[in-house]
């Protein structure tokens, strides 16, 4: 699963004179980590042990993905034929979003302070 914060690069591009990449960058990695803690508490079984979080940046780019690489992951999330999904990360990833946002504004103010 894939999600995407839209106007973030473009953000996080009009920062970069200023140094604020890297604010931006250690909030979301931050934010992503704490995904993962409750992604993997609420994931049935030992699939919470397989939880990553891989940074996935490219060039100007910030990307962070969390997930697993176990297929089963994939099928409990959203379901199959003949098993009704079983959210474990989408729901991790919706009750922290608040706390994203709050986290990227706090990161930013606190930058905007020391330029």
């Amino acid at each position: 699963m894939t999600v995407t914060i839209k106007g973030l690069d473009a953000l996080a591009r009009r920062f970069q004179a200023r140094g604020l990449a890297r604010a931006v960058t250690h909030a979301l990695r931050q934010e992503a980590d704490a995904i993962a803690a409750e992604a993997a508490r609420a994931a049935p079984g030992r699939l919470g042990e397989t939880v990553t979080v891989i940074d996935e940046s490219r060039g100007d780019r910030l990307s962070v993905a969390v997930g697993t690489a176990h297929r089963a992951g994939r099928f409990l999330e959203h379901g199959t034929v003949r098993h009704p999904a079983a959210p474990w990360l989408w729901p991790a990833f919706r009750a922290r979003l608040p706390r994203i946002k709050q986290g990227l504004r706090k990161s930013l103010r606190a930058s905007f302070d020391r330029v």
